[in-house]
Protein backbone atom coordinates (compact mmCIF):
# COMPACT_ATOMS: atom_id res chain seq x y z
CA UNK A 1 0.00 0.00 0.00
CA UNK A 2 1.43 3.51 -0.73
CA UNK A 3 1.24 6.25 1.27
CA UNK A 4 1.36 10.05 0.37
CA UNK A 5 2.73 12.25 2.32
CA UNK A 6 0.79 15.75 2.63
CA UNK A 7 3.26 19.04 3.31
CA UNK A 8 1.57 21.94 4.95
CA UNK A 9 2.73 25.40 5.07
CA UNK A 10 2.02 27.73 8.21
CA UNK A 11 3.18 26.50 11.64
CA UNK A 12 0.47 25.45 14.30
CA UNK A 13 0.79 26.79 17.40
CA UNK A 14 -0.29 24.80 20.79
CA UNK A 15 -3.85 25.47 19.91
CA UNK A 16 -3.61 23.31 16.77
CA UNK A 17 -2.18 20.06 18.89
CA UNK A 18 -5.06 18.75 19.61
CA UNK A 19 -5.99 15.30 20.89
CA UNK A 20 -5.08 11.79 19.61
CA UNK A 21 -7.86 10.23 18.51
CA UNK A 22 -7.58 6.68 17.55
CA UNK A 23 -6.33 3.09 18.23
CA UNK A 24 -3.25 3.26 20.31
CA UNK A 25 0.22 2.86 17.86
CA UNK A 26 2.12 -0.10 17.99
CA UNK A 27 5.65 0.07 19.83
CA UNK A 28 8.69 0.24 17.11
CA UNK A 29 12.24 -0.66 17.08
CA UNK A 30 14.18 1.58 14.22
CA UNK A 31 17.98 2.03 13.66
CA UNK A 32 19.30 5.01 15.03
CA UNK A 33 20.45 7.05 12.09
CA UNK A 34 24.52 7.40 11.88
CA UNK A 35 24.43 4.22 14.56
CA UNK A 36 25.64 0.76 13.56
CA UNK A 37 23.11 -1.27 12.37
CA UNK A 38 22.98 -3.94 15.26
CA UNK A 39 21.89 -1.01 17.68
CA UNK A 40 18.12 -0.30 17.27
CA UNK A 41 16.08 1.58 19.62
CA UNK A 42 13.15 0.43 21.17
CA UNK A 43 10.38 3.00 21.66
CA UNK A 44 10.04 0.79 24.84
CA UNK A 45 13.82 1.69 25.71
CA UNK A 46 12.24 5.56 26.30
CA UNK A 47 11.76 5.34 29.71
CA UNK A 48 8.61 6.60 31.34
CA UNK A 49 8.87 10.34 30.50
CA UNK A 50 6.27 12.15 28.03
CA UNK A 51 7.91 11.68 24.25
CA UNK A 52 7.38 13.90 21.19
CA UNK A 53 7.18 11.26 18.74
CA UNK A 54 8.46 13.36 15.48
CA UNK A 55 8.16 11.90 11.66
CA UNK A 56 10.10 14.30 9.67
CA UNK A 57 12.14 13.92 6.31
CA UNK A 58 15.03 15.85 4.77
CA UNK A 59 13.17 16.37 1.23
CA UNK A 60 10.16 18.20 3.23
CA UNK A 61 10.40 21.95 3.57
CA UNK A 62 8.51 22.88 6.51
CA UNK A 63 10.36 19.79 8.25
CA UNK A 64 13.71 21.58 7.55
CA UNK A 65 12.43 24.76 8.65
CA UNK A 66 11.24 23.27 12.47
CA UNK A 67 13.63 20.73 13.22
CA UNK A 68 15.90 23.87 14.38
CA UNK A 69 13.07 24.68 16.87
CA UNK A 70 12.10 21.41 17.75
CA UNK A 71 16.32 21.19 18.74
CA UNK A 72 15.33 24.77 20.65
CA UNK A 73 12.32 23.16 22.40
CA UNK A 74 14.62 19.93 23.25
CA UNK A 75 17.40 22.45 24.97
CA UNK A 76 14.98 24.24 26.73
CA UNK A 77 13.58 20.62 27.92
CA UNK A 78 12.15 19.88 31.14
CA UNK A 79 12.69 16.86 33.32
CA UNK A 80 10.49 14.43 31.88
CA UNK A 81 10.23 15.26 28.53
CA UNK A 82 11.96 13.26 25.28
CA UNK A 83 12.08 14.02 21.46
CA UNK A 84 12.71 11.04 19.42
CA UNK A 85 12.68 12.12 15.21
CA UNK A 86 11.89 9.33 12.85
CA UNK A 87 13.03 9.70 9.44
CA UNK A 88 10.51 8.96 6.98
CA UNK A 89 12.00 7.50 3.86
CA UNK A 90 14.96 9.02 2.80
CA UNK A 91 18.48 9.30 1.98
CA UNK A 92 21.19 9.15 4.32
CA UNK A 93 23.56 11.93 2.67
CA UNK A 94 20.49 14.25 2.52
CA UNK A 95 20.03 13.34 6.28
CA UNK A 96 23.59 14.02 7.32
CA UNK A 97 23.28 17.33 6.15
CA UNK A 98 20.19 17.82 7.76
CA UNK A 99 21.04 17.09 10.91
CA UNK A 100 24.73 18.59 11.07
CA UNK A 101 22.94 21.96 9.51
CA UNK A 102 20.28 22.14 12.37
CA UNK A 103 22.56 20.83 14.97
CA UNK A 104 20.21 18.16 16.41
CA UNK A 105 21.27 16.19 19.20
CA UNK A 106 18.17 14.13 20.06
CA UNK A 107 18.03 11.16 19.31
CA UNK A 108 17.30 10.76 15.01
CA UNK A 109 15.68 7.29 13.96
CA UNK A 110 15.41 5.70 10.45
CA UNK A 111 12.07 4.31 9.19
CA UNK A 112 13.60 3.50 5.76
CA UNK A 113 10.44 1.99 4.65
CA UNK A 114 7.52 3.96 5.95
CA UNK A 115 6.83 0.91 7.75
CA UNK A 116 6.22 2.87 11.30
CA UNK A 117 4.68 5.63 9.29
CA UNK A 118 1.92 3.37 7.90
CA UNK A 119 1.22 2.05 11.39
CA UNK A 120 0.99 5.10 13.28
CA UNK A 121 -1.03 6.23 10.33
CA UNK A 122 1.15 9.24 9.60
CA UNK A 123 -0.10 10.85 6.08
CA UNK A 124 1.56 14.27 6.89
CA UNK A 125 4.89 15.50 7.10
CA UNK A 126 6.02 16.79 9.40
CA UNK A 127 3.42 15.14 12.14
CA UNK A 128 4.62 15.12 16.23
CA UNK A 129 2.75 12.54 18.45
CA UNK A 130 2.79 13.17 22.01
CA UNK A 131 3.32 10.23 24.21
CA UNK A 132 2.05 10.18 28.44
CA UNK A 133 4.83 8.56 30.31
CA UNK A 134 3.01 5.26 29.84
CA UNK A 135 4.00 5.45 25.78
CA UNK A 136 0.42 6.05 25.48
CA UNK A 137 -0.64 8.63 22.49
CA UNK A 138 -2.37 11.56 23.69
CA UNK A 139 -1.91 14.82 21.22
CA UNK A 140 -0.80 14.95 17.57
CA UNK A 141 0.24 17.98 15.63
CA UNK A 142 0.01 17.29 11.65
CA UNK A 143 1.60 20.28 10.66
CA UNK A 144 4.55 22.04 11.45
CA UNK A 145 4.84 23.63 14.90
CA UNK A 146 5.73 26.83 15.89
CA UNK A 147 7.89 24.98 19.06
CA UNK A 148 9.88 28.14 20.06
CA UNK A 149 6.55 29.35 21.55
CA UNK A 150 4.97 26.59 23.13
CA UNK A 151 7.03 25.29 26.64
CA UNK A 152 7.74 22.21 27.65
CA UNK A 153 5.74 22.49 30.65
CA UNK A 154 2.57 23.35 28.69
CA UNK A 155 2.90 20.36 26.79
CA UNK A 156 2.90 18.16 29.61
CA UNK A 157 0.08 20.42 30.99
CA UNK A 158 -1.93 19.66 27.95
CA UNK A 159 -1.63 15.65 27.87
CA UNK A 160 -2.33 16.04 31.25
CA UNK A 161 -5.88 17.34 30.66
CA UNK A 162 -6.39 14.44 27.79
CA UNK A 163 -5.13 11.93 29.90
CA UNK A 164 -7.96 13.53 32.57
CA UNK A 165 -10.14 12.93 30.04
CA UNK A 166 -10.22 9.31 29.17
CA UNK A 167 -8.60 7.00 26.88
CA UNK A 168 -8.38 7.41 23.15
CA UNK A 169 -10.86 6.19 20.87
CA UNK A 170 -11.33 4.68 17.41
CA UNK A 171 -9.38 6.89 14.26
Amino acid sequence: MAVAFVLLGAPASAADIRPWIGTPPPAFTLPQFGAPQSHPIALSDQGGDTILVHFFASWCEPCREELPALQRLASRGAPGLRVVAIAVADNDAALRRLIDATGVTFQVLADRDRTTARAWSITTLPSTVILDSRHIARLIAESDVAWDSITPTQLQAQHTQVTQGGQPHAR
